[in-house]
Formats: structure tokens, C-alpha cells, sequence
């Protein structure tokens, strides 16, 4: 938040108001209904609001009202803040967000980034309710299910003036979930981000820095991201085509991998990899073990996550991810491939490859991939700077969680 809106809000009545104020469609203290507070408006909209509460004085304006101006003065420059989400739909606010509802662990999980204020989100999903190590602020937040499986009841119940949904995957259920908010209670703003694309990722940053009242901060946490993805895609754009390195990529189970269309091999090319099985019908194809030999891969990435349930910000376990490694390189007909003659193979956990942490494990690949071209690549120290100066949580990768092997 820059100096003038905390400035601003130091100015308010320092309190910490309960209630929550309907979103309502047109600025508290907007005198004139112009959709633009002025200052000399807010200040009549102030003092007409502690001559009412002090003075005996006649009002309307509540103390979350005069809060909710004195914010949207500072923050949004006295306007209502237009934002168009990833599903391409615009929502006016003419409110700053109070009470938050995330389905989207991705779009959480970018809220903390940006330094919103965790007390407002007043509930979260089940996966991120789980999560208890990495997002320990919500072990007491209500647990409103999953897209799959959302408890309605319990949403409507904690009166949200915000739900984070996902924008491009598992749509049907996000659509049926948006059109029972918006049908129960019209005044709910709905936002359809993903949060994990590096496509859209930054700029969903910054749109959600902007609705949040955090320009300042979205501008600085983008450019630590598009950082580290235009390194590997400025250390990989010299690489032709027919010499870029052959990667077998393996799901969390025995020779599942990934094609064209699904995000993991997004993140394989982007790191400069060339997936022999790219070109199969189903984004997460089980393929003959057979086809890997005859592919003879240069690398060999294998993911641990959730159909491996160690690691992660869950465990310091690196004797289990050694023991996948091990169990790959000892596979039949495995001895004759590239990838276990040259000691290749790797093992990496879907905390850091999937989800809104995607290009700290990019990183990971870019460096396997090709260490020569990324010697002075170091994403250890991006995680690291990425627990410590973005999430905020106290949490040292050399003694807490298992991420990757070798």
C-alpha cells in the first residue's frame, strides 16, 4: 500500500468495525451520486457522521461507511474500481473487500502475496484449510468444501462480499457454484482468476493488486515473477528445436505423463525440455513402459505430491523422495536409457510446479535441463526469497520440507 493510503487510513477512526456494509452500488458519501468521492465531500460525509454519533446530530452513514470512504479516497482515488477477471466478465466495486470467500487456493494463496489482510477472508476451501503448515492463519477460517463438493450453506453463512472462484478449469462446477451466490444473495461480487497459468499470471497480479488496494505491492511481486520466467525463457530461446533436450515426465503415478494442453507441459517447454509425448490424445496419458525406452529421454522428471502424499511444505523427508529416484533408475530396461547413464533423473513435488508457486519450479527444470546455460540460476534462493518476502511465513527450506531431489 504507497504512503498516501496508509497516510489516510491512520486517519480514520481507529477502530475495527464487526459489521460488514453491503457492497451497494454507489459510493458512501457520494453526495451528488456522480461516482466520484471528492475530498470535500468525504470530509462532509466525516464530520456529518461524528456529529450524528457524538453530537446528537442527524446521519445516515455508518463508521464502516466513513471507513469504506476514507479507504476508497485514499486507495482508489475516490472512484469505483472496474475489474475484468480472467473469465473476461467486469464487476464494479464500490467498496474495498471486507469478507472474502476463496475457492481458488492459487488466488489465496496471491492475496497473501500482495499483503491483503488475512482476517478478512472469513473462509476458505478444504485443500487450502489442509494446508495447515503453509497457510497456518487458516486453521480457525470455515471450511466451505470444494468447487466439487461446495458447502452453499456454509458460504451465505459467513457473508461474504467477495467469492474467488477459477476461471478456465472445472468451469461447470465454478458456473453452478456463481450462479446459486448470485441468485441467493445479488449483492456477493464473484471473481473468476486461476492464479497458475504464466500466461495470465501476471496480469492477474496486478488486477487483483488493483482491487485490493495494492498497486504498489502487485507491481513489485510481477516483476519478482516475470523475473525468473523471462530468465528461463531468455536462457532457453537459443535452443533449435531438433537440440533441445528429450524429457520424460512422469505424473505421480507409475508412467502417467503429461501432453500438449496440460499446464505441467507448459512449464517442460517453457524450461526449453522437448516431451516425446507431446503429441498423444489425453493431457495425462498412460503410455506403454516400453515407449520410454525407445524414447531414450536425456532427463527424467518425476512428480511427488498428492498421489505421493510426502514432501512438500508437509515434511522434511528426503530420504523419500531419494527412494522415488532410486526405484526409477532400477526399473527394467531402465539401465540402457540417456537419462540413468548420465545420473539425470530427478524428482520434484507438485507444491513448487503446480499452482501459483509454478515458476519456482520452473526454475528447477530450466536448471536441470541445460546448467550450463542457467549456472548462475539459484531457485533455492528464489523460493527461499518468495517464503520470506512475499508469503510472510517463517519457514527455512534448509532445515523444513522436501521440494526436490537431487
Amino acid at each position: 500500500m504507497n504512503r498516501r493510503c496508509l497516510l489516510a487510513l491512520a486517519l480514520l477512526l481507529i477502530v475495527a468495525a464487526q459489521a460488514s456494509a453491503a457492497p451497494g452500488d454507489g459510493i458512501p458519501g457520494d453526495a451528488d451520486g456522480d461516482r466520484v468521492l471528492t475530498p470535500a465531500e468525504y470530509t462532509a460525509a466525516a464530520l456529518t457522521y461524528l456529529d450524528a454519533a457524538y453530537m446528537g446530530g442527524a446521519g445516515e452513514l455508518t463508521r464502516t461507511d466513513i471507513q469504506d470512504a476514507a479507504w476508497i479516497s485514499a486507495c482508489w482515488d475516490g472512484r469505483p474500481r472496474e475489474v475484468t477477471d480472467s473469465s473476461g466478465r467486469t464487476v464494479t466495486l464500490y467498496r474495498p473487500l471486507r469478507r472474502v470467500v476463496t475457492f481458488n487456493g492459487e488466488a489465496l494463496e496471491t492475496l497473501r502475496s500482495l499483503g491483503f489482510d488475512m482476517e478478512k477472508v472469513v473462509a476458505v476451501d478444504k485443500y487450502s484449510k489442509e494446508k495447515s503448515t503453509f497457510f497456518p492463519e487458516c486453521r480457525e477460517k470455515a471450511n466451505v468444501g470444494s468447487i466439487w463438493s461446495p458447502d452453499m450453506e456454509k458460504v451465505l453463512a459467513v457473508r461474504p462480499d467477495a467469492v474467488f472462484l477459477y476461471a478456465t478449469i472445472s468451469t461447470a462446477a465454478c458456473d453452478d457454484i456463481q450462479r446459486k451466490l448470485e441468485a441467493s444473495s445479488p449483492g456477493i461480487r464473484v471473481f473468476r482468476f486461476d492464479c497458475f497459468k504464466p500466461a495470465t499470471y501476471p496480469r492477474e497480479i496486478r488486477t487483483i493488486a488493483s482491487m485490493a488496494g495494492k498497486s504498489e505491492r502487485g507491481d513489485e511481486f510481477a516483476s519478482f515473477y516475470t523475473s525468473t520466467m523471462d530468465r528461463v525463457r531468455d536462457g532457453t530461446a537459443g535452443v533449435p528445436a531438433d537440440e533441445r533436450v528429450r524429457v520424460y515426465f512422469e505424473y505421480w503415478f507409475d508412467y502417467k505423463t503429461v501432453a500438449a494442453g496440460s499446464g505441467y507441459n507448459e512449464k517442460l517447454e517453457l524450461a526449453g525440455g522437448m516431451n516425446p509425448f507431446a503429441g498423444e490424445t489425453a493431457e495425462y496419458p498412460i503410455i506403454d513402459p516400453e515407449a520410454v525406452i525407445v524414447t531414450d529421454p536425456e532427463v527424467v522428471v518425476k512428480l511427488a505430491g498428492q498421489g505421493l502424499a510426502f514432501g512438500g511444505y508437509a515434511g522434511h523427508d528426503i530420504a523419500a523422495l531419494e527412494g522415488i529416484r532410486t526405484a526409477l533408475a532400477q526399473r527394467p530396461g531402465w539401465t540402457s536409457i540417456a537419462a540413468v547413464e548420465d545420473n539425470r533423473i530427478y524428482v520434484i513435488h507438485s507444491d513448487i510446479l503446480g499452482g501459483a508457486q509454478h515458476f519456482i519450479g520452473t526454475a528447477y527444470l530450466a536448471k536441470w535441463f541445460y546448467p550450463d546455460r542457467f549456472a548462475d540460476l539459484d531457485p533455492h534462493a528464489i523460493h527461499q526469497r518468495y517464503l520470506t518476502g512475499f508469503q510472510g511465513i517463517d519457514f527455512d527450506l534448509a532445515s523444513e520440507g522436501t521440494f526436490v531431489y537431487p
